[in-house]
């Protein structure tokens, strides 16, 4: 539970940063993006959704939250067995 919440957090600051990103063009803003996707990867999926609901930002961010999404599944698959 603390491990979740710890994630929770770090997953919503890296999010804030990124979103101050998007205005600083000092700031980096995709791979705060990322790390705070694989962050909110492993508390839970309803984190990712309360990102869609912020009222401006959650619309143009979750179209490449949803790509991420594919793009770590993909990398995600556990190896094979080679027990035959």
């Amino acid at each position: 539970m603390m491990k979740k919440n710890l994630y929770r957090l770090f997953g919503f600051s890296f999010f804030v940063i990124g979103t101050v990103g998007i205005f600083l063009p000092l700031v980096p803003t995709v791979p705060f993006y990322l790390i705070a996707l694989i962050f909110l990867l492993r508390t839970s999926k309803r984190d990712i959704v309360k990102l869609k609901r912020i009222p401006i930002i959650g619309k143009l961010v979750y179209p490449y939250i949803k790509k991420s999404l594919l793009y770590l599944k993909k990398w995600n698959t556990q190896p094979q067995s080679s027990y035959t």
